[in-house]
């Protein structure tokens, strides 16, 4: 019975919404694998398109192109627009977008290492639907509320090196970590009656690998391929029950494992001066998934295909528009779940702007957006305007030697 109020709440009428995505309490919410507004502004995958400036977290080969060593950072901001069978609210939130740092103590050689953490899965939803009790000669009414907010986070440390003048490789340790929680509070309007509260956090911890490569068949051509290990998931998982008549709280307490399923992609991509065209593919089966599961929702193996184009960011011109970098890009997702016996398909286009800020530093902002689902079959469809603001921060701590010198 649990199950089917938490979907009811998340895919039936909207009654009153303020969060995020609606299907993000769905499994382990919206995968986002690569961060940051140079990607986002292309819609890239991160698979196959190297950058001096951006960092990779699908790739760790393409770290080998760093030329320096430079900080990442930033932020985004979700806009959705979400219409139902009851009608369309507007609902929004914004999260860190994490830290980066990739440092190249051997550019002749392409030899990197990066560290830093950054979201890999995000909840964010509160959807509240009336509800309505006939005892008797009475009709008692209220709403019935779900509030979900989380994630994944991951933290990395790894290695690139390029062996050769035509091939990069990189591997990188994953720790996970992150917090999911939902509070699904029942109200009645009524004075003899008082709200009924259960709440679930999940506490959560696992470690995984990526394995990067990339490889110039031709002169502007790279092909890049990535492979993200399954991760087991250790979470430690407490229920919480209030009821305001009593004075106190019951608290369950269990443990459970579950695996986070890997992630292949694969990209093309070829590059002549500044301008740089790329296609990615990413494939991740999470149709084992054994976590927050709900009845009506199946989950399936998760598909995603983009298409990018890009002018690269300089930070010399005659003018300042020569220095600016851009981007546009589209993308389509089949996501990881079916709801109702519908898959859930997201298509979105997106735009980039890079402002260098002298030699040192380059400012970057992206705009995604696009529609999530349908408004079919007791479904809800989703508008959204994502915005990423990226800031990073290049300096050199590494003098080349003689052979880095002269190549």
């Amino acid at each position: 019975m649990r199950e089917r109020w938490f979907l009811m709440a998340v895919l039936a009428s909207i009654g009153w919404a303020q969060g995020g995505s609606n299907y993000s309490v769905i499994g382990v919410g919206d995968v986002r694998p690569s961060v940051g507004a140079f990607y986002d502004g292309a819609a890239s995958l991160a698979v196959a398109l190297p950058s001096e400036h951006a960092i990779s977290t699908v790739n760790p080969a393409l770290w080998s192109f760093a030329r320096g060593t430079f900080l990442q950072g930033g932020y985004r901001f979700h806009q959705q627009r979400i219409t139902g069978n009851a009608g369309t609210r507007a609902q929004n939130n914004g999260k860190v977008e994490g830290v980066l740092l990739v440092f190249a103590p051997d550019t002749a050689r392409g030899w990197s290492a990066s560290l830093g953490f950054y979201p890999l899965s995000s909840v964010n939803a509160a959807v509240s639907l009336p509800l309505g009790i006939h005892a008797a000669e009475d009709t008692l009414s209220g709403h019935y509320t779900v509030v979900s907010s989380g994630g994944i986070s991951v933290f990395h440390l790894g290695l690139a090196v390029r062996p050769l003048p035509v091939l990069g490789l990189g591997a990188a340790l994953r720790y996970h970590f992150g917090l999911f929680r939902t509070d699904r509070i029942v109200a009645l309007y009524d004075q003899w009656s008082a709200p009924d509260t259960l709440s679930i956090t999940d506490w959560l911890t696992g470690i995984g690998f990526v394995l990067g490569a990339w490889y110039r068949p031709a002169p502007g051509w790279l092909i890049g391929v990535a492979f993200s290990t399954p991760a087991r998931i250790a979470t430690q998982q407490e229920w919480r029950y209030s009821f305001g008549h009593t004075y106190g709280d019951t608290t369950l307490a269990r443990q459970l494992s579950w695996q986070l399923p890997a992630l292949i992609a694969a990209g093309v991509s070829y590059q002549r001066g500044r301008t740089a065209v790329a296609v990615e593919f990413g494939f991740s089966d999470f149709s084992q998934l054994g976590y927050r599961q709900a009845l009506q929702a199946v989950f399936q193996p998760l598909y995603r295909l983009s298409a990018s184009v890009l002018r690269i960011a300089r930070s010399s011109g005659r003018t300042y528009w020569e220095q600016l970098g851009l981007a546009a890009g589209v993308s389509w997702q089949r996501l990881y779940y079916r709801v109702n016996g519908h898959s859930i398909a997201e298509m979105a286009a997106a735009l980039g702007v890079g402002f260098p800020l002298g030699r040192s530093a380059l400012f970057e902002v992206a705009c995604q957006t696009g529609i999530r689902g349908r408004a079919a079959s007791n479904l809800v469809r989703e508008w959204f305007g994502r915005f990423t603001f990226s800031l990073s921060l290049r300096d050199q701590w590494f003098i080349p030697g003689r052979q880095g010198s002269e190549r």
